[in-house]
């Protein structure tokens, strides 16, 4: 079925059947002509169409929809979101053989996660940007004991 129509798809069918399109309409409670611009593609057949011809020809309403159905999804958004994701598995990765390397190990060995998680981050960066994370820190530390 690669590549066929909806159009197409009908027509085949029908004639396979041995079906007229007057037969055909007439289980659709519609008229002769509204089928035939179903099969000349005038007119898209609403759901309940399809799945009385899906139930006519005995075929899954699937099929008919995946003809009706087109996709229009942003491309690069879709992309993206997978590129997402296997950057996230391939970082996580990253983190987990960086924290188990054997020169590594002792360093991480009595932390939690969250400050596994931060001093790997932390690590990786340049020393400007580690200097802007401990003055964050400090200050935030600062806030919390004015608050208390």
């Amino acid at each position: 079925m690669a590549n066929k129509t909806l159009e197409q798809y009908l027509k085949d069918l029908r004639k396979s059947c041995n079906y007229s399109q007057e037969f055909v309409a007439s289980h659709l409670n519609i008229t002769r002509q509204t089928y035939s611009h179903y099969e000349n593609g005038r007119i898209t057949p609403p759901v309940n169409s399809l799945y009385n011809l899906a139930k006519l020809y005995g075929v899954a309403v699937e099929t008919f929809l995946e003809l009706v159905v087109t996709y229009h999804i942003n491309t690069d958004f879709a992309l993206e979101q997978q590129k997402e994701k296997k950057d996230m598995v391939d970082e996580l990765s990253f983190f987990l053989d960086f924290i188990n390397a054997p020169e590594n190990s002792k360093k991480f060995k009595f932390l939690n996660r969250k400050e596994r998680q931060l001093l790997f981050y932390y690590l990786f960066l340049d020393a400007r940007d580690q200097d802007d994370i401990l003055t964050f820190m400090k200050v935030k530390y600062q806030n919390r004991k004015k608050d208390q």
